[in-house]
């Protein structure tokens, strides 16, 4: 699905993989008030006028069945600057969008838990 600026919008079945992009924040929804691709395009979109290249929010199927919401997405801007300008000099901000909260900061790659914990169990051996 598009939208009229060119985005091309996640549909239900494909995977959210995040990575590391410099043109992109990593947005976090409060529980119980997820936000649509649709209303954070149509945020940055107004700040930003045909700056936004994608919007991705994660839907895991199986929260879905146990009634839980959307709680992260990634924002992905078609220039490098845009997301300097949104962060200022600050790691996290916040915005109310649509009088919902959505936080925004740079997505950092982290070793996913079991790395962590294989890793921490070889330093023991040693």
């Amino acid at each position: 699905m598009s939208t009229s600026a060119g985005s091309r919008i996640m549909s239900l079945g494909e995977p959210f993989v995040p990575a590391n992009e410099p043109r992109s924040l990593f947005l976090t929804f409060s529980n119980g008030f997820p936000l649509s691709e649709d209303q954070i395009f149509e945020f940055f979109d107004s700040w930003f006028p045909m700056c936004v290249e994608d919007v991705f929010v994660n839907r895991p199927v199986a929260a879905r069945k146990l009634g839980k919401n959307d709680l992260f997405g990634k924002v992905i801007f078609r220039y490098f600057t845009i997301p300097n300008i949104v962060l200022g000099p600050y790691e996290k901000v916040g915005f109310s969008v649509y009088g919902r909260p959505m936080y925004c900061r740079r997505f950092e790659t982290r070793r996913p838990k079991a790395d962590n914990a294989s890793a921490a169990h070889r330093d023991r051996r040693e």
